[in-house]
């Protein structure tokens, strides 16, 4: 099981949280970062022996991507290319392999509800053959239509973050979008070790994942990663002694 964060995205604690993961998602564009950002921080995931993969969003810097935006599908499949294509310049300095790629942020969330923009994305990453995962949300129709591309899937879930009853995230506009505690953090990562997720209506719902991932902008962000590594980590080294 892998611990994921996005990162090179203008926070100043990276380097605390590369130590705890075991992959990253690296803003490459669009919502943050450039060049030189990218180059960065893959060299700071190298120096960690952590995984890197690509972040793509809308581009849209003012609301960190985190807006729906209306796009032609044209210009979003170019933007989403660029993105990319300055991800793998920025990987070739350091031959590591394209672990991922995962989208932020509205895209992410509009991928699940609307097929086109989907198909758009998963366009342009078959230009990208190197990349070895696509990181999707977990319990949604999506990672079927991934598999239709042929594309090897990591199912993700958030810990840090809520869930509405359709396995949506609740939206950050909302108070109840984002967990606040330490105490209520190890109280929902306990549920998802478990295979179970907790939903809006206060019920639970069993699920299945691969990847679980923490963001960084949170103010308990850096506490929270030192919980999740830590139960994470054990719950390996209990798999590797099964193998």
């Amino acid at each position: 099981m892998e611990v994921n964060v996005d990162i090179g995205e203008g926070g100043l604690n990276d380097h605390i949280f590369m130590p705890h993961i075991s992959s990253c998602s690296i803003a490459c564009g669009g919502h943050y970062g450039s060049f030189n950002t990218i180059k960065k921080t893959i060299k700071l995931a190298l120096d960690h022996s952590v995984k890197v993969g690509s972040h793509p969003s809308y581009p849209d810097k003012i609301n960190f991507g985190r807006k729906s935006i209306s796009l032609n599908l044209n210009d979003l499949k170019e933007s989403i290319r660029v993105q990319l294509l300055t991800f793998k310049e920025a990987l070739k300095y350091y031959s590591l392999p394209w672990h991922h790629c995962k989208a932020h942020g509205a895209l992410y969330n509009d991928m699940i509800k609307d097929e086109k923009i989907t198909r758009a994305y998963f366009e342009v990453l078959k230009e990208f053959p190197e990349i070895e995962y696509i990181i999707l949300p977990t319990g949604q129709g999506i990672i079927n239509t991934a598999k239709s591309y042929k594309y090897k899937v990591l199912r993700e879930v958030f810990s840090d973050r809520y869930y509405n009853n359709d396995l949506t995230l609740v939206s950050r506009t909302k108070k109840s979008s984002i967990v606040h505690s330490k105490s209520l953090f190890s109280e929902n990562l306990n549920f998802l070790l478990e295979g179970k997720i907790n939903l809006s209506n206060k019920m639970k719902k069993k699920i299945f994942f691969d990847t679980i991932c923490l963001h960084t902008d949170h103010e308990r962000s850096i506490d929270f990663i030192k919980v999740l590594s830590k139960k994470i980590k054990k719950i390996n080294e209990i798999k590797n002694l099964w193998k």
